[in-house]
């Protein structure tokens, strides 16, 4: 079965439990459950908003029923963002996020104030309001400040950059982006840092500072393939397509945009289909083969009214424009040209001045000089205002073009000089650039052969002595105890390699492997739970055995994974087994300040076992309510993973009998896989460690303590 078959069914057992079962008076809304499902909800918003919307709206009538001010807030969050992620047409993006607004207000959340000014500007900045898009976007900024939410900082630092760059004030879109990249940077956070990078190379292409954008480009695509994050990774080919569009190396703009398109059409991300359909019709333009431009063209501007993002549409129509005055339409590129500029300025959109010079050039090629001069110097009074040198150039010969055939040869002439003035000032520019990187290649090569010839001296040198000192007999002896050395060494390397992979082998069976006997019984308590009428638990229950289960599967493909997951997935597990059980458990799990846990990674499913022995062997037999705290901290450059329970303690869980062998198994694989570390690693002080705990002399629980080797994600 398929991952997305495995999703659908999930989705529609979920229907099926909530829609045919009905919930029992006696199963009152329980707060904290309210407050998980609603942060399940808000983050699988944007991955699986269907799902999403299904979470949030439980938690949302559960938390009217129960006057919870805070649960209708964070419910009413995650749906805003949810049907923000559909594109949604009508109003239920604002509707949820304008709730979640006024409800944080009411308790004074500023953090959740920050989060939901954050989704409104997204909802105002696909309705085209950029005006309130920003005003919501600077209180998002201002709230996540107070709230000492650094992601939150950078994401709403990379909005109101993009803002900026649509009223075309690229000096006010840099400086916020700086301010998000520095942030980042600061605080290690790679995700946001690679999307604000990237906002960044975006920038410096308006600017026609095409070197700096393509580094900035590729410094994005090194960072989201550092996280393995495949929406970034995809959003990197378009931005390399762009890379090979501006060098004019069309075929390459061509295979890497098409990529992009291709990964965005599968995950139905409208907005980048739309940016992608755009830039393949401009290098479709740039090899003159303007029909299928026109294609692409308008199927972004299909999808741009879908998902009712006025800019994006406006800039479409542009585009049909331009292909349609270069394929000789003129009434139509006339009619677009109007419609772009109409919808711009219908949103309080800045009107661009390439719209103004394509529509002036439509003008005076049907012989309407007059207006064609009032909207080629409209364009050129807008290009000098924002200072962008290709526009102004462009305007500067367009004018040059129409005073010439109008009989104004002295203003004709004073256009053309200007535009000759910007294009070599342009020209000028990207040469120098271009001399510094061959002059830096230069150097380079020039060094790398002196070493290179060094080393020939070297080694001719070297050869020489030996030839003089050398006799048959000795060169004969060295030879035999050179292939006698190298014989033994790589039938050594063959049996360690092949021990190694024995180990590698094992250690992925293990993290492969579930309890045949704990998806028995789970399955069976979801069977229960719905025969008894309690959906909401049942619901409870088989989304963390899903979550679970889902990673799992994950995890086993991976040497090493973050603790973050690592957490996330002995969390699910431990809530699942709380579920099971009618006495039940308590636990907690800590992580020391100084761990980053999202950028530190450690082997995974070496806590799980410990943990699964606590709970059969020690808190079940118990009889009453026990409980397990897992920790981890840092020791002498080593992560110190402690499992410590209150349960019947290793010497009474001794009497019975499959419990010894299963523990011991478990105890004897751990080992193993905790040796291979110490052998590839060579690190001594990697070791395992099963503690009796005892108070007034009598047993009162087990602790086990592991020394785990770890790696940095980010550098």
């Amino acid at each position: 079965m398929t991952v997305k078959a495995s999703r659908s069914l999930i989705m529609t057992f979920l229907l099926l439990v909530i829609a045919g079962a009905s919930v029992s008076s006696q199963d009152l809304p329980d707060t904290s459950v309210i407050n998980k499902r609603s942060g399940e909800a808000y983050a699988g918003a944007r991955r699986n908003p269907d799902i999403s919307i299904l979470l949030a709206h439980q938690s949302l009538s559960e938390s009217r029923s129960i006057n919870y001010t805070k649960g209708v807030a964070d419910a009413s969050l995650a749906l805003g963002m949810a049907f923000l992620a559909k594109y949604n047409r009508g109003d239920s993006a604002l509707y949820y996020n304008e709730l979640a607004l006024a409800s944080y207000e009411e308790i004074s959340d500023i953090a959740g104030q920050a989060r939901a000014n954050y989704g409104l500007s997204y909802v105002y900045s696909f309705k085209g309001d950029l005006v309130s898009s920003e005003k919501h976007s600077s209180k998002a900024l201002q709230y996540f400040e107070k709230a000492g939410d650094h992601r939150g900082m950078i994401n709403s630092l990379n909005v109101l950059s993009y803002l900026a760059r649509q009223q075309q004030d690229l000096e006010k879109a840099t400086a916020y982006i700086k301010k998000a990249i520095s942030t980042a940077t600061e605080v290690k956070d790679t995700l946001p840092l690679a999307d604000a990078t990237n906002s960044l190379g975006n920038i410096y292409k308006e600017m026609a500072l095409f070197s700096q954008a393509i580094d900035a480009y590729f410094e994005a695509l090194k960072l989201w393939e550092t996280k393995g994050d495949s929406t970034g990774m995809s959003i990197a080919y378009g931005s390399i397509g762009l890379a090979y569009f501006y060098q004019k190396n069309y075929s390459k703009a061509l295979e890497y945009s098409l990529k992009h398109l291709m990964l965005s059409e599968k995950r139905g991300d409208l907005w980048e289909m739309a940016k992608m359909c755009n830039n393949i019709a401009q290098i479709y333009n740039s090899r003159n083969v303007y029909d299928s431009a026109l294609i692409f063209h308008r199927r972004s501007l299909a999808l741009h009214r879908q998902i009712s993002l006025a800019t994006g549409e406006a800039d479409a129509c542009f585009n049909i424009a331009s292909t349609l005055l270069h394929m000789g339409e003129r009434d139509s590129a006339y009619w677009y040209s109007k419609k772009a500029i109409e919808i711009a300025k219908s949103k309080g959109i800045s009107v661009p001045p390439s719209y103004y010079i394509t529509i002036a050039n439509v003008e005076q090629s049907i012989g309407k000089y007059r207006i064609a001069t009032d909207n080629a110097l409209t364009a050129y009074s807008l290009a000098k205002e924002k200072e962008l040198p290709l526009p102004l150039s462009d305007a500067s010969l367009l004018l040059s073009d129409i005073y010439g055939k109008t009989g104004r040869e002295d203003l004709a002439h004073r256009y053309l000089r200007e535009h000759m003035q910007l294009k070599d000032s342009i020209s000028n520019d990207e040469f120098l650039k271009q001399v510094t990187r061959m002059e830096i290649q230069y150097d380079f090569d020039k060094k790398q052969k002196t070493a290179e010839y060094e080393q020939m001296q070297e080694k001719i040198v070297s050869e020489n002595k030996i030839k003089q000192q050398r006799t048959y007999l000795t060169g004969l002896g060295v030879l035999l105890l050179l292939v006698a050395l190298i014989s033994f060494l790589f039938l050594r390397h063959i049996r360690l390699q092949s021990r190694y992979a024995q180990i590698d082998l094992e250690q992925r069976l293990l993290r492969a492997q579930m309890n045949p006997h704990f998806i028995f019984n789970s399955l069976c308590a979801i069977q229960n739970l719905i025969l008894t009428e309690k959906p909401q638990k049942a619901n409870a229950f088989l989304t963390k055995i899903a979550g679970l289960m889902r990673n799992i599967l994950e995890n086993s493909r991976e040497e090493y994974i973050p603790l973050e997951k690592e957490i996330e997935t002995l969390s699910y597990y431990m809530d699942v087994q709380q579920l099971r059980f009618n006495t039940g458990f308590e636990y907690s799990i800590t992580v020391d300040p100084s761990i980053d846990s999202e950028n530190i990674t450690i082997p995974p499913m070496l806590a799980q076992p410990c943990v699964e022995n606590s709970i059969e062997h020690g808190l079940l037999p118990l009889g009453k309510k026990g409980r397990i705290d897992v920790s981890y901290t840092l020791k002498d450059g080593l992560i110190m993973l402690e499992v410590t329970d209150n349960g019947i303690g290793r010497e009474k869980a001794a009497g019975i009998k499959p419990t010894v062998r299963k523990q011991s198994i478990s105890t004897k694989l751990t080992e193993k896989r905790l040796e291979h570390f110490r052998k590839i690693l060579k690190e001594k002080n990697i070791n395992y460690e099963i503690v009796d705990l005892y108070e007034e002399g009598a047993a009162a629980g087990t602790k086990v303590v592991m020394l785990l080797p770890f790696k940095k994600i980010y550098a």
